[in-house]
């Protein structure tokens, strides 16, 4: 009786198998891949905010202007989003004992671009900021602008020498 039972689960098992190899090798699907010609944005590093060297047991604040000029291709239809990143957190929070630093996107005519209109701050513990821009809003160049903020360096750091600076990144993507 158990040479029948494993020979029957033997047969059940080898046509389910074969079905399920037949079925796996026949099946197909099609993708359809289109690859862009262009960028729908050029971003540029456009630095004119003074940037101060930070040694020892210092506090400060930062000195407003341009970080990146954002020019979206006049042949995109869309919307943007804009994310701007503090990217070396980790070397900061080593050396800082608090940073801010706040952000606008500005048109050319200095006005908003951003939706909603807001200034966004980056911080140690919050190190993105996200703009979105509708097509039609302002009028281009766009301006990522640091209008301000300011950080203290931990009261160990002090007559350390060094000097530690934020880095900045800036992602565009469709929306």
């Amino acid at each position: 009786m158990k040479k029948l039972i494993i020979i029957a689960l033997v047969a059940i098992l080898v046509v389910t198998g074969a079905t399920f190899a037949s079925t796996y090798t026949t099946a197909t699907a099609t993708i359809g891949v289109t690859a862009v010609e262009s960028d729908f944005a050029t971003v540029t590093a456009n630095l004119t905010a003074i940037t101060p060297t930070v040694y020892g047991d210092y506090t400060s604040t930062w000195s407003s202007g341009h970080l990146f000029t954002v020019v979206p291709d006049p042949s995109y239809t869309g919307d943007l989003v804009i994310r701007a990143y503090l990217v070396n957190t980790g070397e900061l929070s080593r050396s800082y004992e608090h940073l801010n630093m706040a952000l606008q996107f500005l048109s050319s005519d200095n006005t908003t671009a951003d939706e909603q209109g807001v200034t966004q701050v980056l911080t140690l513990d919050n190190s993105e900021v996200t703009f979105n821009w509708a097509n039609g809003t302002g009028s281009s160049p766009y301006q990522v602008e640091l209008i301000g903020g300011g950080y203290r360096l931990h009261s160990w750091k002090s007559l350390s020498g060094s000097s530690v600076q934020p880095q900045l990144w800036l992602e565009i993507i469709q929306r």
